[in-house]
C-alpha cells in the first residue's frame, strides 16, 4: 500500500482495527525515501501508550524506545500491555509491527500525579524565546517528506554539533485530530540528531538506535524546544544529548544513541 497523497495535512490515518495506522508521505524519512523518519512513529506509539488503560492519576515520566531496523514506509499496527501493574507505579510496553516483524519496542513508566508544587525546582536550562529565534530551513542538508513538514527556527550561536531549535510541524499526528497531547510533543524530539549535525550527512552515516525521553512535567505540544549537543567517540559510537523545553520552560532531556559510520560501498 502506497502513502497517502502528499496534500493531506497528517502524518497518520487511522485505520479499521485497534491500533492500526496508514502513514502519509509526510513521515518520510530522511536516509530512505522507502522508510518512515522515527520521529512520528515515536509519537504515535507514545499516543498508544498514553491510551493504554488510561488513568487520570497517573501520568509517563519516562519513554524508552529501541529501533529493531529500517521502519517501512507501510501499514503500522501498535500492540500495547501493561507488564508491570501498580497502584502508583506501572510499566507499560509497546511494538510497532509492520509487515509481521517487530521494529520498535518501547516501554513507558507511568507514574503517580502528586502534588508537589512546593517542592518544584528546576535545575535545567531555559532556551532563548521563540521571538529571538531565525528561521532555517531544514530541507537544505535533510531530504524526506518529514523534514520537509517542520517549521524550524534556531537561537543564535548554534554551530556544527551544538544547537537550539524551535520546532512545529504543519502536520497533525492523527488525521481525526485524536492524538494525544504528549504524543503531539514527542512525534517531534527525534528531530534532534538532525538539527546539530557534526558532519554534514552525505558524508557519514550516523542514524541513531533508541530514542530515551525524560520528563518532569506534561509538556505543551505548540512548540517543541530542541538545545541539543552531539558528540562522537574514536571507534563508532555517538551520543545526541537534547535539553527539552516548551513554551513555558524546560521539560525533561532526550538521549539518542548513535552508529557512527562510512556508507556502505557497492
Amino acid at each position: 500500500m502506497t502513502p497517502i497523497d502528499p496534500d493531506d495535512d497528517s502524518f497518520y490515518y487511522r485505520r479499521t482495527g485497534a491500533g492500526v495506522y496508514q502513514p502519509t508521505i509526510h513521515v518520510q524519512g530522511a536516509w530512505n525515501d522507502h522508510e518512515q523518519h522515527m520521529a512520528p512513529i515515536s509519537g504515535l506509539i507514545t499516543h498508544e501508550l498514553a491510551r493504554h488503560d488510561h488513568r487520570d492519576d497517573m501520568q509517563i515520566g519516562r519513554l524508552s524506545f529501541e529501533i529493531l531496523g529500517l521502519i517501512p514506509l507501510q501499514e503500522s499496527t501498535i500492540e500495547v500491555q501493561t507488564i508491570r501493574p501498580g497502584r502508583t507505579i506501572e510499566l507499560l510496553e509497546a511494538t510497532l509491527i509492520i509487515g509481521g516483524r517487530a521494529i520498535i519496542r518501547a516501554r513507558a513508566w507511568r507514574l503517580s500525579v502528586q502534588d508537589m508544587r512546593s517542592f518544584a525546582a528546576v535545575e535545567l536550562p531555559t532556551m532563548a524565546d521563540p521571538a529571538d529565534c531565525a528561521p532555517i530551513d531544514g530541507t537544505r542538508e535533510w531530504p524526506g517528506g518529514y523534514i520537509a513538514s517542520l517549521d524550524i527556527t534556531a537561537a543564535p550561536g548554534g554551530r556544527s554539533g551544538r544547537r537550539s531549535v524551535w520546532i512545529r510541524s504543519n502536520c497533525r499526528l492523527i488525521d481525526d485530530g485524536s492524538a494525544d497531547p504528549l504524543a503531539s510533543y514527542v512525534m517531534l524530539i527525534d528531530t534532534a540528531n538532525g538539527i546539530a549535525t557534526r558532519v554534514r550527512p552525505t558524508e557519514l552515516m550516523f542514524p541513531n538506535v533508541d530514542l530515551t525521553v525524560h520528563l518532569l512535567r506534561q509538556p505543551d505540544p505548540a512548540l517543541v524546544g530542541l538545545a541539543t549537543e552531539v558528540s562522537f567517540g574514536p571507534d563508532g559510537l555517538g551520543l545526541t544529548s537534547s535539553t527539552l523545553n516548551d513554551v513555558h520552560g524546560p521539560v525533561g532531556r532526550a538521549e539518542q544513541c548513535l552508529t557512527v559510520r562510512p556508507f556502505p560501498t557497492r
